[in-house]
């Protein structure tokens, strides 16, 4: 009989279901030979599996009380900022779990401490997980779907970033910044398109306000969201992509981009330079002209300088974080707790 393994995270199904932090997971499980049941809610969690699989700290609370309640192991991924002790660099603004409601606290400090195992995306994570309560947390990094997200032969057209267009996003993105930057590059490359990707928030009329100040609305497209799926079609026909976030506990989007031979300019914050290493474009993230820089520095390379630069990238992510190092690692953790 196959044992059974809950997955859970309190996001809807539908982006359980698209979003990669979810599909390697739910894939690594069903090959190791577990059936899996998806839960998103405290009533969904079934109360007879021999595993529980849970992502971020604070949700996990949930699953953490059936596991407890049935005596059984569970595995808690704290794979965000609500497991982070984190303050804007600029302002000094209280984000993570510093930002966090006192019952939201609570929850992410009892997940952390009682699980069977935390592990962390990144090293990034290692000592505010463990100052928030985890025991020895272990890092597994996150996994790039290396067989979707590769080479192709797309004609590259677009700068683009990916942010949602809500205040408190676009500032940890340093969406605004990179807004600004894009009047330095179009001196220098004046047809350039620039592609935002990302739900049209509360802020979205304010980023329309500041390219009208500029004069750039004609070179912006805000997209708005797209299907998962169709990330990989914007990162084959990107030049650059950009995120020059203040924090990343790992940096997903990046990943999948350098996976796509695109050229990635980031900050040199959080978990980011663990990802991309020597092969990104770091640049001052709170500083347009820096941001600018950086975009240029990619479109003047050379076709033969940019491909191979492109294949350096790609080599990179699948060298470090294919879907075969976190199952071969998750594979470690979980044979462990199921033989106490």
């Amino acid at each position: 009989m196959l044992k059974k393994a809950c997955f859970f995270s309190n996001e809807p199904l539908e982006a359980i279901e698209q979003e990669q932090y979810s599909l390697q997971d739910i894939n690594i499980l069903r090959d190791l030979g577990f059936e899996v049941i998806i839960a998103n809610t405290f009533s969904k969690i079934p109360l007879n599996c021999d595993l529980y699989f849970s992502w971020w700290a604070s949700g996990s609370i949930l699953t953490l009380i059936k596991a407890k309640l049935c005596l059984k192991p569970i595995i808690v991924i704290a794979g965000g900022n609500e497991a982070m002790l984190y303050k804007d660099s600029v302002s000094n603004i209280p984000a993570g779990y510093l930002a966090s409601s006192w019952y939201k606290k609570i929850a992410v400090n009892l997940t952390l401490k009682y699980s069977s195992r935390v592990v962390v995306v990144s090293n990034f994570m290692v000592n505010d997980s463990a100052k928030l309560g985890a025991k020895k947390p272990l890092v597994v990094h996150n996994s790039v779907d290396t067989d979707k997200f590769s080479l192709s032969e797309i004609p590259r057209e677009y700068i683009t970033t990916i942010f949602k267009s809500e205040e408190n996003v676009v500032r940890l993105k340093r969406g605004e910044e990179f807004i600004r930057s894009i009047p330095e590059v179009l001196k220098h490359y004046p047809n350039q398109k620039f592609i935002v990707i990302g739900k049209k928030d509360n802020y979205y009329l304010k980023l329309e306000e500041i390219c009208k100040e500029l004069n750039i609305q004609e070179n912006v497209n805000f997209i708005g969201s797209i299907k998962n799926e169709k990330v990989v079609d914007w990162m084959q026909r990107s030049i650059a992509y950009v995120q020059i976030s203040d924090t990343e506990t790992f940096g997903v989007a990046i990943a999948e981009a350098m996976s796509c031979g695109t050229h990635v300019i980031v900050s040199k914050r959080g978990a980011i330079p663990e990802v991309v290493g020597k092969h990104g474009v770091y640049v001052d993230h709170n500083n347009p002209v820096s941001v600018a820089g950086g975009i240029i520095d990619v479109l003047k390379l050379s076709p033969s300088e940019y491909s191979l630069k492109s294949d350096n990238l790609r080599n990179h992510i699948v060298d470090n974080f294919s879907y075969e190092k976190r199952r071969d690692k998750i594979e470690i953790i979980i044979n462990e707790i199921l033989k106490k």
